[in-house]
């Protein structure tokens, strides 16, 4: 479970009322195994650490703080202003590329080495990886004037894939290949889900609609936490 708030006494209040829950339902928490992260820029006292005053506990147990974390396998760390959830796509680069040469490694020893093969093997085993959850992270990585560190991944393959040396442009290797940017998939897939979010708020009886309509809210009473 990953519990948000945009304040301390808000956060605690949280945790709070997992507690009175999990005590009426019977369920434990493991509070060895919970942590707490500060993701908000600068931190609770300005260095990512906690503020002055500022403790988090669980059923009387103090709760570690942590730099990062993990949840459906996402990586999130403390939020910048130039790079919001960005640092989930530079996780997801360090797999994609351990992705990446597993696959050509086994289509090697397979004889699948033509371009067509190792592109399509590249769209099923790696652009996955390379872009899980983008529909989350991927608004902040396309706003970056740098290429991201998965589309890097990519146009190593694409460049590799026809032995190209360092020099030819990314757009060369991309367009050689007949293939699209990885932002291209983003910006669909941020699309679809964007639409499912607008469907799901007309259902009062969805859950996601729900949480769409909280988070709206939370924008409003905290408006900049919407840049």
């Amino acid at each position: 479970m990953f519990l948000l708030s945009s304040s301390a006494s808000g956060l605690q209040a949280q945790l709070h009322a997992l507690q009175d829950y999990c005590n009426a339902k019977k369920l434990t928490v493991n509070a060895k195994k919970t942590q707490v992260m500060i993701m908000r820029p600068g931190g609770g006292s300005g260095n990512g650490k906690l503020a002055a005053g500022e403790s988090f506990e669980y059923a009387g147990l103090p709760l570690e703080v942590a730099s990062s974390t993990k949840y459906l396998g996402l990586t999130f760390s403390q939020l910048s202003k130039q790079h919001g959830f960005a640092s989930c796509a530079d996780v997801l680069a360090k797999a994609g590329r351990q992705a990446m040469f597993a696959m050509r490694r086994r289509a090697w020893e397979l004889g699948a080495c033509l371009v067509e093969q190792q592109c399509m093997l590249f769209d099923v085993f790696v652009k996955p990886v390379l872009s899980y959850g983008c529909e989350l992270w991927g608004v902040d990585v396309l706003l970056r004037p740098d290429c991201s560190s998965v589309e890097r991944v990519h146009r190593w393959f694409c460049r590799r894939v026809q032995g190209l040396p360092k020099q030819v442009t990314a757009a060369i290797s991309l367009a050689e290949l007949g293939r699209q940017p990885l932002q291209s998939f983003w910006i669909q897939q941020l699309v679809r889900f964007w639409n499912r979010l607008q469907n799901s708020a007309a259902d009062e009886d969805r859950v996601l609609g729900w949480a769409f309509k909280d988070n709206l809210e939370l924008m409003r009473e905290h408006p900049r936490m919407a840049h």
